[in-house]
């Protein structure tokens, strides 16, 4: 087959340019996002910090409280020791005024020991309470590092909050630019549909049909003389339960036709191709055969009727195809005066190159 080309080359839409700005915008959304997702790393990193500060406050605030505890204990146990040396000072006391006739040393060293007792009962008392003071003032910082700890905290979750509205604000702008970059995309899509690259490519797909049609429809011809083949036996039926044999009728474009071809021929045994020529007593060849099943569309009629002959189809498989062939052909049929005036110009051999077995 010879296709002449001709005519002037397509100028390239002005839909590109506006493609190439929806891409910098989508583009520049993703970095935003980027950028958002930087933000909201940092603030849940802060927020981290945050809570471990205020944790390490608490810890410390437990532990000023103890020794708080443990100072007014201290305290405690340091005045009921005073007590019970004022008490011993006054029942030696008294015994001493009450032994007047004894030794005056003896009362003396009595009076000096419970004087002794006394002044280091006091020195506890004393000592406890700066224990106190202490433990009370490292309690007001524990009280104030807390608060800082939650300011920060608090900060941290603003932050957080900052970092999420600005990553939804670029993700409604990365859904906007996507939406901007379909809707150029559909306009550029649109401007080459009006150029003519769609429209001429159909034709080169309907001129290659009308030539695979028109020659291999001879070879079919003459097979169609002898009738159908004659196989042995045909493929058996499958188990009640199990309906593997592939229905033509479900086929709604030529795509899902010719899709169903394969699976037929698998369903038949899977035949080579050259098998199927053979069976088929050479109506076609191999290599059409292959280009056919190849293709996503609708090969010819007695190609088909071929084809299912020698995967050994019955009359109703052989029904159902061409019912299902003649249903899509009328649907997607095409414009027949803009192709027969394209095949009218081209030079066609009698030998056309991938139609010869």
């Amino acid at each position: 087959m010879v296709i002449r080309k001709g005519g002037e080359e397509p100028q390239r839409p002005a839909g590109k340019g506006a493609t190439d700005n929806s891409l910098f915008r989508l583009r520049e959304a993703l970095q935003t996002l980027a950028l958002a997702e930087e933000d909201r790393t940092r603030a849940l990193g802060t927020l981290a910090a945050a809570e471990k500060q205020h944790k390490r406050a608490a810890r410390f605030l437990a532990t000023a409280e103890e020794d708080r505890e443990q100072a007014a204990l201290a305290l405690t146990l340091a005045k009921k020791d005073r007590i019970r040396a004022v008490r011993v000072l006054a029942e030696e006391a008294d015994q001493a005024y009450a032994r007047v006739g004894s030794l005056d040393a003896r009362e003396n060293s009595a009076v000096a020991r419970a004087e002794g007792g006394l002044a280091e009962a006091d020195g506890r008392s004393a000592s406890a309470e700066d224990d106190l003071a202490h433990a009370d003032a490292r309690y007001r910082d524990a009280i104030e590092e807390l608060g800082r700890t939650d300011a920060q905290r608090v900060r941290a979750e603003e932050e957080l909050t900052h970092a999420d509205a600005r990553r939804a604000q670029a993700e409604r702008k990365l859904r906007l630019t996507e939406q901007q970059h379909n809707l150029t995309e559909q306009q550029y899509k649109r401007v080459m549909a009006e150029a003519g690259v769609a429209r001429a490519a159909a034709t080169t797909t309907a001129i290659e049909s009308y030539i695979a049609g028109s020659l291999g429809s001879q070879r079919l011809n003459q097979a169609e003389a002898g009738g159908p083949p004659e196989l042995p036996f045909g493929p058996p039926a499958d188990l009640p339960g199990y309906v593997l044999k592939p229905d033509p009728l479900s086929a709604r474009t030529p795509a899902e036709f010719v899709e169903l071809l394969k699976q037929y021929r698998i369903w038949a045994g899977e035949p080579s191709y050259r098998e199927i020529v053979r069976r088929a007593r050479k109506a076609f060849g191999a290599s059409t055969l292959c280009e056919a099943l190849k293709s996503s569309h609708l090969p010819p009629e007695k190609l088909v009727r071929a084809f299912v002959w020698a995967c050994s189809g019955s009359e109703e498989d052989l029904q159902a195809w061409t019912t299902a062939w003649r249903r899509l052909r009328m649907k997607h049929q095409r414009p027949q005066n803009e192709t027969l005036a394209a095949i009218s110009a081209l030079p066609i051999s009698e030998e056309a190159p991938g139609l010869v077995g």
